[in-house]
């Protein structure tokens, strides 16, 4: 009669049930390549692991928003490149105009390559991405950002859409500063000619000569005496005062007023008037449609010389805005650059982190599976030989 001992028998069925337990999490582990198979395994671990998964989750999300970002402000810069040759042709052109030799035929010449230079600029105003959308529309939209071919109106709102995390990366450009929003003539003030002026003098556009005076105000400048004689007094039509009266106007017909630099060109008539307003804003498509309007003026006279100054003076502000908006644009884009970079270091560590966390050690499984079936083997050898042993065993 076989007598196994109760003790021997469940301490060896108990090692028996924890050896194939542990081989068959091990077998677990080998066919999906996974340390952890549930959070019981390390609740700890599992927990980080989660923490790593959902980091890489958001880092993917923020790589396409690169992508995209990278592909739009790619595409906006090539756009404002274009521009930037365009409106230097325009600004050759007006140079151009100002050639004493050039005849009505040549001027008109010049008009017909300054309107095809607005058209092709009105077309990359409404520039549009691969998907539809438009470059230049700021903040969205699903209309062009101009509209009306002779009087183009804005119609996007201003600001720039971002992307990506904490908003960081530009989806569309605002056109406004590089198409519509430019200073006239030389950005602080417009010298002008009184229309009712009997001479043939005209104003140069201008500048600034002490960035301190400036007053921001309406200045008027009258002439009087006669030539080889003239002087000018100067009134402040904001404050309704005489600023200067009775001043010699210099040969070379240079005025300055509150920190402003002006010329009068030509020759003027004792009354002649001339204004310096502040400067306000106009769009590219004015600017040209004023150089237009300048090169059909008769040639050499005071209105033609004065039109086409400011508009050569509106023109080089509008080229300087176009080629800011076109630096700020690259700068945008070494910003995403570097943070893609930095996006695809921070994946690679996380997704090393996550990795040590839950893939498997195939040597190290392998082995340890290798010991506990030598372990389960002797096991099972010891529960047998305990099942063949009987009382006549111990008697002996």
């Amino acid at each position: 009669m076989r007598v196994p001992t109760h003790h021997q028998s469940q301490r060896t069925l108990e090692s028996l049930a924890q050896r194939q337990s542990e081989q068959a999490r091990l077998q677990s582990q080998l066919g999906t390549g996974l340390r952890l198979q549930s959070p019981g395994d390390d609740p700890v671990g599992a927990a980080q692991a989660e923490l790593a998964r959902s980091r890489l989750a958001r880092l993917e999300q923020d790589k396409r928003a690169t992508q995209l970002s990278t592909s739009l402000l790619n595409t906006a810069e090539g756009a404002l490149a274009q521009g930037v040759g365009l409106l230097q042709t325009a600004r050759e052109a007006l140079v151009a105009a100002g050639n004493g030799a050039y005849n009505a035929q040549d001027r008109a010449s010049l008009a017909m390559q300054l309107r095809s230079v607005r058209s092709e600029l009105l077309i990359l105003a409404n520039s549009q991405d691969g998907a539809g959308g438009f470059l230049f529309a700021g903040q969205g939209s699903t209309l062009p950002p101009l509209s009306g071919g002779s009087a183009p109106s804005w119609n996007a709102p201003s600001g720039t859409q971002r992307i990506g995390e904490a908003g960081r990366y530009a989806a569309g450009v605002d056109g406004r500063a590089a198409f519509i929003a430019l200073p006239q003539g030389n950005g602080v003030f417009i010298p002008a000619s009184d229309p009712a002026n009997t001479g043939a003098a005209w104003v140069d556009p201008g500048g600034v000569s002490q960035p301190a005076q400036l007053t921001g105000h309406h200045y008027r400048i009258t002439v009087s005496g006669a030539p080889g004689a003239f002087t000018y007094a100067v009134e402040d039509l904001d404050l309704g005062t005489t600023v200067a009266t009775g001043v010699p106007l210099p040969e070379d017909g240079e005025v300055e007023v509150g920190g402003q630099r002006v010329r009068i060109g030509g020759t003027p008539a004792a009354g002649d008037r001339f204004t310096l307003t502040p400067s306000g804003q106009q769009s590219i498509f004015d600017t040209l449609d004023d150089a237009i309007a300048a090169l059909s003026t008769e040639l050499s006279t005071p209105a033609y010389n004065e039109q086409l100054g400011r508009a050569q003076a509106t023109l080089d502000g509008a080229l300087d805005r176009m080629i800011v908006a076109r630096s700020q644009i690259g700068e945008e884009l070494r910003h995403v650059e570097q943070a893609a970079a930095s996006g695809e270091q921070q994946t690679l560590g996380v997704t090393q982190r996550r990795s040590d966390l839950e893939d498997l050690d195939y040597a190290a499984a392998i082995s340890q599976m290798q010991s506990n079936k030598t372990t389960l083997d002797a096991a099972l050898s010891a529960y047998a030989a305990i099942g063949r042993s009987s009382l006549f065993d111990f008697i002996r």
